[in-house]
């Protein structure tokens, strides 16, 4: 949902659209300056938050790669990181998902040791805000795409306040087949005894554009991808997950794009015979 004028017409947008969850950035999506929020502002998205009965969801700009072995693009992520979280702490927002990055080919200690520096300052900023660690396609030099250098990061900072958010897409790009009952039970598997599921707050529901393995990370319409119908109903059949949060991250081309996604994911949930 879009932040656009103010922070309250994310959650104004969402109770528009019937929805009981949204995601939102609470700084400028595109630039590494500080967003100030005005109480106001705060107010008011509490307000519709509560009363909405809605659970909110912040995302880190893309910009920020905590991950970075250059010093000073890992300084300008941490400094995000903690300017996010201080602004959802104002906002009273719990989750804050943030994007592992690129080590820019220095291996992959070295991301997994700054990415575990970068929040560390973050949880020092924040007592309340929990950082939601999303899983990657596998994109060269990325940090994160397999459940184990999560699981690592996780395990390294100790902190209750540290998660994981599923990316249906960037999982499915990464080699782990979510297409079948039996896939998707072989890997909510792996995820349990690597990160944990009880870490994994939050899934982003999203279909892919390419095939399995593919490290591309390009999200699809649900159920137009190759992950497919079948995929999706066969993760809510697994139930693993079911506790958690689902976001959309779907694209946008046309009019009536993010209804038709929203449809077809209360299908698959009805259909599996859950609640939406």
């Amino acid at each position: 949902m879009s932040i656009a004028g103010s922070v309250a017409n994310a959650p104004r947008s969402a109770i528009a659209s019937g929805y009981n969850a949204f995601q939102m950035f609470v700084t400028s999506s595109r630039s590494w300056k500080h967003s100030e929020i005005r109480a106001a502002d705060s107010n008011e998205f509490r307000r519709l938050v509560s009363g909405g009965g809605l659970a909110a969801y912040a995302h880190i700009p893309y910009l920020c790669n905590p991950s970075s072995t250059n010093k000073e693009m890992h300084g300008k992520s941490v400094h995000m990181l903690v300017d996010n979280m201080r602004n959802c702490e104002q906002l009273g927002v719990q989750y804050l998902v943030v994007h592992i990055g690129s080590h820019l080919g220095k291996g992959l200690k070295y991301g997994i040791a700054n990415t575990s520096k970068a929040l560390e300052s973050g949880l020092a900023s924040s007592g309340k805000v929990m950082v939601l660690l999303e899983n990657t396609a596998g994109y060269t030099n990325s940090v994160g795409s397999k459940f184990d250098e999560i699981a690592e990061i996780i395990d390294g900072v100790g902190s209750k306040r540290v998660g994981m958010c599923l990316d249906t897409c960037h999982t499915f790009a990464a080699g782990y087949d979510l297409r079948t009952d039996s896939s998707v039970a072989g890997v909510m598997d792996e995820l349990d005894s690597t990160v944990g599921l009880g870490k994994v707050k939050l899934v982003h529901l999203n279909d892919a554009k390419y095939g399995l393995g593919s490290h591309l990370d390009r999200h699809w319409h649900l159920g137009k991808g190759y992950i497919g119908r079948g995929g999706f109903l066969a993760l809510f059949r697994n139930g693993a997950l079911n506790r958690c949060g689902f976001i959309m991250e779907t694209p946008v081309i046309s009019a009536g794009d993010e209804k038709m996604n929203y449809d077809f994911a209360s299908s698959v949930i009805r259909e599996a015979g859950l609640e939406v």
